[in-house]
């Protein structure tokens, strides 16, 4: 089960476009398991009348209707995400009778807001394992939610080190003679305390701040509606760029910079090892959530929440020490191979299902 808003471009097309080159790798075709990907072309195969009453019913929640339909006919059934679809799942899997059915395996990554945790507090039941890598969310699981230790694994998160790899960056003639940093990404984003930050400092940066059709999200409301409306200083630009395009951004930054609104799940965790998998220091906010990947003064340095003057120090200092920035460049590409690679993702995850199925 995936999350209903990712497609169009469907799964093995994404798969495709990694293939070429086009994008990271998608993980999930390289667990070792005959795969039914539910998304919305119902490839499980519902009757035509289901279909119909499918068609009338949020798309979350028709996946959660068919994956019940479909419970016995596998061997188990993996949520990557999914929330929406997944946790009504689970819910249904703990007040209807046991029976045989596939054991359900969920990844997910923010739990303790809202309607989630009080959906998973009585849902969890239903649940054979949870995957949760941010550390504080696991935490939350168990003491606010009451979910047993043994339900949960937590494996740190995977970057694709060959697709994010600085050998593969296109370097760029214009900046071979001024420095520039970066930012990226989408959820609870600081945007405008970075920018507060470089205001008068001339220094070069390029913000990707990601956009989603129909995702209201806080930067944009900070910024203007797309980012469009915001005055930025002398030197810095903003706009998305495709996955190539941010490889070669990594590139070209002498590192990256992760502004945070406080948060007690690990935002920012997928820019974070992507700048280390191209050898780039993170300067990153320094938030609950946010504490399984960064290592201060090795891979990077922390500042505090909001503080667009601790940012700005920051900034200058390790633009002034270029050495010290390398140095941790270093150690943050060999972090992200050994710890965040791809085939101990996979061997995790691998291990967690056999694990339920058996």
């Amino acid at each position: 089960m995936v999350s209903a808003g990712w497609f169009p471009p469907y799964l093995e097309e994404v798969a495709e476009q990694a293939k070429a080159g086009e994008r990271p790798k998608v993980w999930l075709y390289d667990l070792p398991y005959d795969l039914t990907v539910l998304d919305q072309r119902f490839v499980t195969g519902p009757s035509k009348l289901r279909r119909a009453v499918y068609g009338k019913l949020p798309l979350p929640l028709a996946f959660a209707a068919e994956a019940f339909r479909v419970r016995k006919k596998y061997d188990a059934i993996f949520a990557w995400g999914a929330e929406a679809a997944s946790l009504p799942l689970a819910l249904a899997y703990r007040f209807t009778r046991r029976g045989k059915r596939a054991p359900l395996v969920t990844l997910y990554s923010w739990i303790s807001t809202g309607m989630k945790a009080k959906l998973l507090r009585f849902g969890w039941p239903g649940i054979t394992t949870l995957v949760l890598p941010p550390t504080a969310q696991a935490e939350f699981a168990v003491k606010q939610l009451g979910v047993p230790p043994e339900r949960i694994a937590s494996p740190k998160w995977v970057v694709d080190t060959e697709f994010f790899n600085p050998d593969l960056a296109k370097p760029d003639a214009d900046d071979q003679d001024s420095v520039m940093i970066c930012s990226a990404g989408r959820e609870m984003r600081d945007f405008a305390t970075l920018i507060a930050a470089l205001d008068g400092t001339g220094v070069r940066c390029h913000i990707a701040g990601s956009l989603i059709a129909g995702m209201d999200d806080r930067w944009r409301a900070e910024l203007g509606d797309r980012g469009e409306r915001v005055g930025l200083p002398e030197g810095v630009t903003f706009g998305p760029l495709s996955a190539v395009e941010m490889r070669d951004l990594y590139a070209r930054a002498r590192f990256v910079v992760l502004p945070l609104h406080p948060s007690d799940t690990d935002h920012g965790i997928s820019c974070m090892i992507e700048a280390f998998a191209m050898g780039r220091a993170v300067v990153c906010t320094r938030v609950d959530g946010q504490r399984d990947a960064l290592e201060e003064g090795v891979n990077g340095a922390f500042v505090p929440a909001h503080d667009a003057a601790a940012l700005r120090a920051e900034i200058l200092e390790l633009i002034a020490d270029p050495e010290r920035a390398e140095a941790m460049g270093r150690e943050a590409r060999r972090l992200a191979v050994a710890e965040f690679g791809m085939e101990r993702w996979v061997a995790a995850l691998t291990e967690v299902l056999d694990a339920v199925v058996r």
